[in-house]
């Protein structure tokens, strides 16, 4: 209705009233009808998100990725913890370290050898704890969120305020005695 104005969209003529009210709505047809179109909808995205985890089309903006797969440059410019982030994004789902060095080496980073991403990818698990291992297998913790493994900075941090916690009970056991030496 576009170029109506709303006024005028709703202004019906007398006979095109009479003629919807005697028109009965079966509303058991339009609810199957439309319950059809979400099964068949939510049987796309699931189709959709398979294609994905097999990294077929992932290649994500500006990647380019034509043949289905992680583009050539995807990963250029990037340090291994922040490719990894970009890749298990890409896949939504965990993926083996070994699964990691491949895709990253199809996307532009040069070949690591297994330890060294597992130990920059354990380290990150840490000191950052955005991404975790799940027996054996790496993951956003975005994803996971019962499953909080704390990075070393959260870890320092309860420390330091368990530690301000005994020092303000210690000093509060002390102030009643002071007041009692001195009355």
């Amino acid at each position: 209705m576009q170029g109506h104005d709303s006024k005028n969209a709703l202004d019906f003529p007398a006979e095109s009233e009479k003629a919807m009210s005697d028109v009965a709505i079966n509303y058991e047809a339009v609810l199957a009808d439309l319950e059809s179109r979400k099964a068949q909808l939510e049987s796309a995205i699931a189709a959709i998100r398979l294609i994905l985890a097999q990294g077929v089309g992932a290649a994500g903006p500006g990647g380019g990725g034509g043949g289905g797969t992680i583009a050539p440059d995807a990963f250029l410019q990037m340090s291994i913890p922040d490719a990894t982030k970009k890749f298990l994004n890409m896949t939504r789902q965990k993926q083996s370290t070994q699964s990691i060095i491949d895709a990253l080496e199809k996307g532009g980073l040069p070949r690591s050898k297994y330890n060294t991403v597992y130990s920059i990818l354990a380290r990150r698990q840490s000191q950052v704890g955005d991404i975790i291992n799940m027996q054996g297998d790496w993951a956003l913790d975005d994803w996971y969120p019962n499953y909080k493994k704390k990075s070393k900075a959260q870890q320092d941090a309860e420390e330091k305020s368990d530690e301000a916690l005994k020092e303000i009970e210690r000093l509060a056991e002390e102030e009643p005695k002071k007041v009692a030496k001195g009355a």
